[in-house]
């Protein structure tokens, strides 16, 4: 499957990979003085897995590399996914959307 390589300065690189699709996701902050974080996620149809969350520094050097993979590393989190749940924020926010005149009942 395709996956993400992270690698954060010389530290040991993270292979981060799912059934659906994984991400690395830049939480730029609020403050001038935060940095945010740095997460790299990813789920299947059952799972969400978590295998990154740093906090970068100023100078840091994130290297990001596109590859295949059948073993990404072990995640450090493991959620299951409640699929009725997920069904219900789903229709939920799609009302929602539908009230506002953003979606239409065809989208």
């Amino acid at each position: 499957m395709k996956g993400l390589k992270i690698q954060i300065n010389d530290k040991i690189p993270v292979v981060v990979a799912a059934e659906n699709f994984s991400f690395v996701l830049l939480d730029t902050a609020m403050r001038p003085d935060d940095m945010g974080y740095i997460y790299a996620h990813g789920l299947d149809y059952s799972n969400s897995y978590h295998w990154l969350s740093v906090v970068p520094h100023q100078g840091d050097k994130v290297k990001i590399q596109i590859v295949e993979t059948s073993t990404p590393s072990p995640p450090l989190k493991i959620e299951k996914q409640d699929r009725k749940e997920m069904l219900a924020r789903y229709a939920q926010l799609k009302k929602e959307l539908e009230e506002k005149g953003l979606i239409t009942e065809e989208d």
